[in-house]
This record gives structure tokens, C-alpha cells and sequence, in this order.
């Protein structure tokens, strides 16, 4: 049995629809799978066709659609219980490209590059040429997290892609990109970073075998299992960024936060892509100097309480 309960900003998912589901991850350790409806020799890590779980794109090996190599297997190599995801980066088939390459714009805001290796969460209906990716989820997520074994092929890095909407808005999300390889077990951890006070109504997951910014390499190999999930709590960011404001914004060597009290006060800033750029204690006054041009996300923190501004960077 899994030792976790389940679950895993980019504007990437905002073109779906909404689903009617259980608010709950499906399969978070990957131990139920099924044969797929177009291409009976594969597994797919979900309870069947027109069914909501984990997706991938083994239904383009169809002969159907194009015939494109697996991409997404059933490993009994686990951290825990008896099966993992295994996904894994392969070429496709001319016929197949012009198909499922247009897929890539509601994940990541282009087409998908020339491989397949993806696994996301969702609805897919293969009968009626019909996907919705994520699930109904209505709290806001601290972290994210996931055990995973990487086999890289010429520096290629993978990536989980995680996003909470609220009417295919963004409210908050973030990423993790796993550079280096692993052949043990290893567990990486998504920190939320929120756009919205909105209190989200869908989660959006994708795990990506290769990058997704630059061209993929063939082979790369990505191991997932486990994932799990804690909740934001005890936070009133609201009232709370009510009374904080930040100037001058936007800004080019100083930003000052002004808040009634300046004790207990944590400010930490990250990029739109949910990276850590710079955190400081007790320091309301920050040089910005050095920081790429562009717009990031500042998480002013005291007391249990949270104010998130968007700050914007000049040359």
C-alpha cells in the first residue's frame, strides 16, 4: 500500500473545461492501470477510457492517429507498492506530429516539441476525441511532492508542472526541474506560489520526461511515484495585503515595503516560473539592481500572515 496520500505557473492549462469530480487526486501512486481503448498492448495509469486519472499520449501509436512509439509505461521498479509511472522521451511519427503537436498550447503555451514523454492529469475521452486536462480542487496547496528516479540523455532536465485555476484564471502554482541524474529514489518538492487571493476551483499536473523549454533528447528516462500534497493554512492574505504596498513599482535598483509593523517580516521573491530569487529577514528595503529585467512575485510574510505583490523590473 502507498505510505502517502495524493497529490502533483505558468499560464499554461487555461483553455479546458470544467469537470464534475470527487475533489481528490486519482491513482497517486500509479497502482492502478488499465489497457488503453486504441492501442490495447499499452497501460495507461488510469481506470479506462472516459475515466479521470493520469493520461499520456500512448494513444497516438494508433494506427489510427499516426503510430508514434509508447511513451508512458508501467514499471514495477516502485518506492512504494508495486508500481511507478515510467515516462519516457521517444520520436515522433511524421503522421502523428501534425496531430498531437497543437496539444502542447493549453499545457505550456506552445506546440510541443518533436517527442513525446508526458503524463498529465485528467479526463480523456479516445472514443470521442475529447481531453480535459485536471481535476476539480477547491483549497489552496503550501507544497507539492513526488519521488522520482532520472535518466538524462545529453543534459536534457525533466519537469512537474503543477497550476491552480479559478475559472481558467491563474491562482497559483509553480515548478521543479530535475537537472542531474538519479538512480535512487529521491523526493522533489513544488512550493505554491500565488498570483490570486481566489480560492482555486481545478489542479492542473504535468510531468515531463524532458524539457519543455528547449529541444528534448530522446531516451531521457523519468521514474514518478508518490505524490502527495499539504494545504496553505492559517493564513489571511487578504486583510493582510490590504494594508502592505510596495514602492516605487516598477523599479530598477530599490523596492521598500511599507507596512504598519516592520517586526517579525519575511519577504521572499520568485520568478513567474515559481523559482526563489532572493529572501530576506527583518529587511523591508531591497536592492534589485542585479535582477533581470521582467516581472516576479513577492511574498511578504509576518505572522501567519501573507501578502503576494507582482513587482516588475527595469533595465
Amino acid at each position: 500500500m502507498k505510505k502517502t496520500l495524493f497529490i502533483s505557473l505558468l499560464l499554461m492549462f487555461l483553455y479546458v473545461e470544467q469537470q464534475v469530480t470527487a475533489q481528490t487526486i486519482i491513482n497517486p501512486g500509479f497502482e492502478t492501470w488499465s489497457n488503453d481503448f486504441l492501442v490495447p498492448s499499452a497501460l495507461n495509469p488510469n481506470s479506462g477510457n472516459n475515466t479521470t486519472g493520469w493520461w499520456d499520449y500512448n494513444f497516438f501509436n494508433s494506427s489510427y492517429i499516426g503510430s508514434s512509439p509508447l511513451s508512458v509505461f508501467r514499471c514495477d521498479t516502485a518506492h512504494s507498492g508495486s508500481y511507478s509511472a515510467k515516462i519516457k522521451t521517444v520520436v515522433y511519427t511524421p503522421t502523428s506530429w501534425n496531430i498531437y503537436k497543437s496539444w502542447g498550447v493549453p499545457f505550456i503555451g506552445h506546440n510541443y516539441f518533436d517527442t513525446l514523454g508526458i503524463l498529465f492529469n485528467g479526463n480523456v475521452n479516445e472514443t470521442g476525441a475529447k481531453y480535459l486536462p485536471g481535476i476539480p480542487f477547491t483549497q489552496k496547496i503550501s507544497t507539492l511532492s513526488f519521488y522520482y528516479m532520472y535518466a538524462p540523455q545529453g543534459g536534457d532536465t525533466a519537469e512537474c508542472r503543477a497550476l491552480l485555476v479559478k475559472q481558467r484564471s491563474a491562482v497559483g502554482g509553480g515548478l521543479v526541474k530535475i537537472h542531474n541524474a538519479a538512480s535512487a529514489w529521491t523526493q522533489a518538492t513544488i512550493t505554491f506560489t500565488y498570483v490570486s487571493t481566489n480560492q482555486p476551483d481545478t489542479l492542473y499536473i504535468l510531468f515531463s520526461s524532458s524539457s519543455l523549454d528547449r529541444k528534448p533528447m530522446p531516451g531521457s528516462t523519468f521514474w514518478v511515484d508518490d505524490v502527495s500534497f499539504t494545504l496553505l493554512t492559517g493564513i489571511d492574505d487578504l486583510s493582510f495585503s490590504d494594508v502592505v504596498s510596495i514602492y516605487p513599482n516598477p523599479s530598477s535598483d530599490f523596492i521598500s515595503v511599507d507596512l504598519p509593523n516592520k517586526q517579525n517580516v519575511e519577504i521572499e521573491i520568485y520568478t513567474l516560473y515559481g523559482d526563489l530569487v532572493n529572501k530576506v529577514k527583518n529587511q523591508t528595503k531591497l536592492d534589485v539592481s542585479e535582477y533581470s529585467p521582467g516581472l516576479y512575485l513577492m511574498h511578504i510574510k509576518q505572522n501567519n500572515q501573507i501578502a503576494i505583490k507582482k513587482i516588475q523590473i527595469l533595465k
